[in-house]
C-alpha cells in the first residue's frame, strides 16, 4: 500500500493521475474504483484548470473517500484524511 502522503508528479493529465494515485492507495486498479472520477469531478474541466491556471493553484475535492488535491503544475497529492474531513457542510464523497 502507499504512502497516504503521496505525491505523484508525472506527465499526465491531472485527471489520470488522480484516479493511479487513489487507486494505488487503495491497493486496487483504476478500473475497479467506483463511481468513476467523472461521477465526482468533470475530468476536462480538472486538466484544463490545471494547464491555464497558476502555479499557485489548488483545487481540493474528495474521490474514493479519500482528500484530493491537484496543485497548478499538476502534481497529486492525497494528504491524510482527517476527521473533519467530512465534518464541513456540504462536503462530498464521504462514506
Amino acid at each position: 500500500m502507499s504512502d497516504p502522503h503521496s505525491k505523484i508528479t508525472e506527465r499526465r493529465p491531472p485527471s489520470e493521475t488522480v484516479v493511479r494515485a487513489v487507486a494505488s492507495a487503495l491497493d486496487t486498479t483504476p478500473l475497479d474504483l467506483r463511481p468513476p472520477l467523472y461521477e465526482r469531478v468533470d475530468p476536462e474541466a480538472l486538466d484544463s484548470l490545471v494547464r491555464s491556471g497558476s502555479r499557485d493553484l489548488r483545487v481540493r475535492f474528495r474521490y474514493q473517500g479519500r482528500p484530493v488535491v491537484v496543485t497548478g503544475d499538476g502534481r497529486v497529492e492525497l494528504p491524510a484524511a482527517t476527521e473533519n474531513d467530512c465534518s464541513s457542510e456540504g462536503a462530498t464523497g464521504c462514506e
